[in-house]
């Protein structure tokens, strides 16, 4: 019913258009109509508002672990609010200088018990630590000098893991703060507030119950100082957040991931003026981490994130002392643990330092430092390098201290043989107590300090010698060679003067007047071996000497005539002082030499008729060794050996790096003309009357006992390691050190003068071992080149291995030439195994066609395919990978 009138509209409507259907195809279309006015333009919206531009932020939230260990932060204190609690104002962003945001939702608790099993009862931030202390001002009266005292020498509250029993805060050595309260501003600034209360810290120790050998006064006076210099340290580093411990229950659930590059931010001020200091206050910089770097090439301690000395200090006070006992003494030194001698802190920043640098050196025995034992320390700066003071005192504005305020604590723990108190082995023929600094410069001005420092020779942390002394060099300006001589263009200059030779005369042997010795040319090159006809290593095949050593020939023989028709002469010098030395016979390239190298190296000693040493007489003990650094040059049109090492790199840890009592120094193209793939360790041919014959030193007589060697067993040098001498190798085993497998052993055969060891068991890396441009210039370690050669491990020429009545004297022989029975190892491996010696990547390098150790007779050179993954360019070049 409701549906019929909607059904008739619809009717309606179908007949009405049917009818039109109808007329329009009836009718004619009729003309277009004129065309409607335009309407009007509707009114323009109005402008929106423009949008802030984006800052961008690095949130730490949201970095990958990877990311996060990549991260390369920059800090800055921006200001202290001192009294109760610090506060800190700083800010971090990345290297690019964005913000650094939320650090402030990193916070943990732990529930894993301490090395005291101890829980924490507060909220911590792990990836922050701050630190204050003052700068007590050096004694008007008695000189004693400024010192760092740390105010957080409180510890914070903490349950017994074992018990459950509350432990409340109390006194401890120096430490940090990060229990207290961050605010996170967002935007790349932060504001820290200490948890502790400075200006409450003193009341906090007279209120302490302490139990021996726990002192109060090991402390020292806390009392907060306001118009004192102050310095806060900042430190941000360690896992990323939900690597390692740091979760919010501190339990480790994956490997932790470190920052890579920590920073430590330092801020100096005088909080009763709230100001920064100004420029040229005392500050106690003495040391610059740079500096340190040089050797270290980056110092990282506490878990990786104390990298700067100036942070160092100011927990390394003498506070350290508080909680330890005496040491104990000795006929020679100490035994036990050595945290507090003589009333004074081991750990104190000055005595700890001097006396690891000063490693063997030391007179007293025993040291043991939280187990680092100064005795078994060696420094590598030169022998005595240790007087080159300026190689970590420069560069910072209190540098000078070390020779313009001499003090009991700084040169006695260096000359640790002086009893202060009783004046014993301090002035000679007295025993006169000292007891304060206020005489040290009396005897010990500037300029006495310096001068008992200087070292013999003018080196760039050692800039000023002995009036008296002559400083010499050498230059060779070209080497050429024939079918029958070489000729090497050279000049010798003392202080800086063209030298001018004796005139030649029969049994010349000093032949510069005012001095002994001669300095030596060596000839090194390289001949076909092992299927190599053109080798990229010298091996001075055909030398004549049985350790396949460069030809050697002295400016001495050449000023002999009795040498003329043997070895050479000498002629010069020109105008510009050279001299042109002729070699002949034996002291020339043999016939097929190439990649030939002609050094001078080598030294003449200055000689005195006084009594320069103080001794009461004048003998050669006066005399002084002028080290020079050696120079060579390659024969004129002669392949140039490969140059890896940048021999800069190498003083920056060892000055003048000088090998063989100063005769090879600083620059390493000289030391590989001797150390080359053939030469091998010779010990083994010590004769049994040598070796009985021959005084071991204490140190040495260690190394023996821990070789298990019995030297008085028939042949018994027979039990002393062998291993090349090859330079990578031997470089890489030494420089990794105790971080091998198997440490490198080394027995020298230099009897009847000497018999050298050396136990890599006791060597330890400065650096960053993995850092292979702390030696290598930046391309010099990608790959090895392919016509290396292999390095002879063990000498066998049939009889020492495998004879049944081996004698030294075999042994020997061995050595005199490559045999078919020596053990070597391919060139590429060698290189790599001398550093990863472990049995795994031992089998790796086997699986690739390297060898390691085996018959010269089975070498296979062609085989070793290291290069495929491990070459210059490759996926995984050392390069890379290290």
């Amino acid at each position: 019913m409701q549906q019929r009138p909607l059904k008739q509209l619809c009717g309606a409507l179908v007949t009405a258009a049917a009818l039109l259907t109808l007329i329009a195809c009836d009718g004619k279309t009729g003309p277009a109509g004129a065309n409607g006015v335009n309407g009007t333009n509707g009114v323009n919206g109005t402008n929106g508002t423009n949008g802030t531009n984006a800052v961008p932020l690095v949130d730490l939230g949201k970095l990958t672990a990877e990311q996060w260990s990549a991260l390369k932060p920059v800090g800055q204190i921006t200001g202290v609010t001192m009294g109760a609690a610090p506060v800190v104002n700083f800010k971090l962003t990345d290297a690019a200088g964005t913000p650094i945001v939320g650090l402030g939702a990193v916070t943990s608790k732990s529930t894993v018990p301490d090395r005291s099993g101890n829980l924490a009862t507060l909220t911590g931030y792990p990836n922050l630590a701050f630190a204050v202390a003052k700068l007590v001002p050096e004694d008007a009266t008695t000189k004693a000098p400024s010192k760092w005292v740390s105010y957080i020498v409180t510890s914070v509250p903490v349950i017994k893991a074992s018990t459950g029993a509350a432990i409340a805060a109390g006194p401890t050595t120096p430490t940090t703060d990060n229990t207290g309260t961050l605010v996170d501003n967002g935007d790349g600034t932060y504001k820290y507030t200490f948890y502790r209360d400075i200006t409450k810290t003193q009341a906090a120790l007279d209120a302490a119950t302490y139990t021996a050998p726990s002192v109060k006064a090991d402390l020292g006076d806390v009392t907060y100082a306001p118009t004192l210099v102050h310095r806060i340290t900042l430190q941000f580093s360690g896992n990323a957040p939900g690597t390692g411990s740091n979760t919010p229950d501190g339990v480790t659930l994956t490997p932790g991931v470190p920052l890579e590059n920590p920073i430590n931010v330092i801020y100096d001020f005088v909080p009763s003026t709230g100001a920064p200091v100004a420029a040229g206050t005392d500050i106690r910089d003495v040391v610059s981490i740079n500096r340190c770097n040089e050797c270290h090439g980056k110092l990282a301690f506490h878990g990786g994130g104390r990298v700067e000395a100036r942070y160092c200090v100011v927990c390394h006070t003498d506070q350290r002392k508080f909680g330890r006992a005496e040491a104990t003494t000795t006929a020679t030194g100490y035994s036990g643990s050595t945290y507090k001698i003589n009333g004074k802190a081991a750990g104190d920043f000055p005595t700890m330092v001097h006396q690891i640098h000063m490693g063997k050196e030391l007179t007293k025995t025993g040291y043991n430092y939280a187990n680092v034992l100064y005795n078994n320390i060696g420094y590598s700066i030169l022998d005595g390098g240790q007087r080159m003071c300026l190689k970590c005192h420069s560069d910072v504005p209190q540098a000078a201290n070390w020779s313009s305020k001499p003090t009991r604590l700084a040169c006695g723990s260096c000359h640790d043989q002086v009893d202060f108190a009783t004046g014993l082995n301090h002035m000679p023929g007295t025993n006169v107590p000292l007891t304060d600094d206020q005489a040290c410069t009396i005897c010990h001005t500037t300029d006495a300090i310096t001068t008992y420092h200087m070292t013999n020779n003018v080196t760039p942390n050692n800039p000023a010698i002995a009036s008296d002394l002559k400083v010499v060099t050498y230059e060779i300006k070209s080497a050429a060679a024939t079918a029958t001589d070489t000729t090497v263009v050279f000049r010798v200059k003392v202080d800086g003067t063209p030298a001018t030779f004796l005139a030649p005369a029969a049994g010349m042997a000093n032949p510069l007047a005012g001095f002994s010795g001669s300095p030596s040319f060596l000839l090194a090159y390289a001949q076909p071996q092992d299927g190599v006809t053109a080798p990229a290593d010298y091996n001075n095949l055909g030398s004549g000497s049985s350790n396949f050593q460069p030809i050697s020939v002295s400016i001495a023989n050449l000023l002999d005539p009795n040498y003329a028709a043997t070895r050479g002469t000498l002629a010069g010098p020109d105008a510009d002082g050279y001299y042109t030395a002729t070699l002949v016979g034996t002291k020339t390239f043999p016939a097929g030499a190439t990649m030939r190298s002609v050094s001078l190296q080598g030294y003449f000693t200055q000689v005195f008729t006084i009594d320069r040493n103080g001794d009461g007489v004048v003998n050669s003990s006066d005399n002084v060794a002028r080290h020079a650094i050696s120079v060579i040059k390659p024969v004129t049109g002669d392949t140039v050996r490969r140059t890896v090492i940048d021999s800069a790199k190498c003083a920056k840890c060892h000055e003048w790096f000088e090998g063989h009592g100063g005769n090879r120094v600083y620059e390493v193209q000289v030391c590989v003309q001797c150390h080359v793939p053939g030469l091998t360790t010779s010990g083994r041919g010590i004769s049994d009357a040598a070796l009985n014959a021959y005084a071991f030193s204490t140190s040495d007589q260690a190394i023996l006992t821990a070789w298990q060697f019995d030297k008085t067993l028939p042949n018994a040098a027979l039990a002393f390691p062998q291993v090349t001498n090859n330079f990578k190798d031997m470089i890489h085993g030494l420089h990794a050190g105790k971080d091998r497998n198997d440490s490198i052993k080394i027995a020298r055969d230099r009897t009847p003068s000497a018999i050298n060891l050396i136990d890599g068991a006791n060597i330890g890396f400065p650096g960053i071992l993995s850092n292979c441009q702390t030696c290598h210039t930046p391309t010099g370690y990608s790959g090895v080149p392919a016509n290396a050669l292999a390095s002879r491990q063990e000498a066998d020429n049939g009889v020492f291995l495998n004879g049944t009545n081996r004698t030294t004297a075999d042994a020997k022989a061995a050595l005199a030439t490559n045999n078919a029975n020596d053990l070597v190892t391919t060139p590429f491996t060698a290189a790599c195994v001398s550093c990863h010696d472990s049995t795994i990547a031992k089998a790796h390098m086997n699986q690739q066609g390297g060898q390691v150790l085996v018959l010269r007779s089975g070498l296979n050179l062609a085989g070793e395919s290291c290069g495929t993954c491990h070459g210059a360019g490759a996926t995984f070049d050392p390069a890379k990978v290290h």
